[in-house]
């Protein structure tokens, strides 16, 4: 099929929270989102606009559409695998890192390097890998975030990996089950 735009990165991710206020003080105080706007959704609802930088924003919070209860808790979540936030650099990467372990956050994955020259957690040959380096971890609803800064350039045309690397990472796709398990929790 023809290409008709371009999508550059993720502009914004909504998430579904079941405690509204504590998720908003969670990604406003523990990450550091700046809260654009809050308004009531609905009758019992609320939605907020939360950003990174001049973006009116990145993060959405809506209130969980159920009463919730155990039978309701993930209902609505279950198309959302993780949300990856990009960083300027490993400096900043480290940052994030220190600062979320300061506050208490448990790194479930990582840090890693995505790719073969990579360890702590990722295959060692991980076919998709992009060079960059992570950390994932959970918000209070138990949303799988990722913080990554260094992903590597793949320029239009150009077949990934390239040839003459190619070999580096194995003949064949690694089983990804036992990360796919690691980032579920399980």
């Amino acid at each position: 099929m023809a290409k008709s735009f371009d999508i550059s990165r993720v502009g914004h991710v909504g998430i579904q929270v079941t405690d509204f206020d504590r998720s908003l003080h969670w990604y406003t105080q523990t990450l550091g989102l700046t809260l654009t706007g809050k308004w009531p959704m609905g009758e019992d609802g609320a939605i907020a606009f939360m950003r990174f930088n001049e973006d009116h924003h990145n993060i959405v919070l809506f209130t969980h559409p159920t009463e919730v209860d155990d039978e309701t808790r993930n209902l609505g979540y279950n198309g959302l695998q993780h949300i990856a936030m990009e960083v300027a650099d490993r400096d900043e990467w480290l940052k994030a890192l220190a600062d979320l372990r300061r506050k208490g956050v448990p790194i479930i994955l990582g840090p890693m390097i995505h790719g073969p020259e990579g360890s702590m957690g990722a295959p060692a040959n991980f076919m998709g890998g992009s060079g960059s380096r992570s950390f994932y971890f959970k918000d209070p609803d138990g949303n799988l975030l990722e913080i990554y800064s260094e992903m590597m350039k793949v320029p239009n045309g150009d077949l990934f990996p390239r040839p003459e690397y190619a070999e580096v990472f194995g003949a064949r796709p690694p089983d990804l089950g036992n990360l796919s398990d690691t980032l579920q929790g399980r």
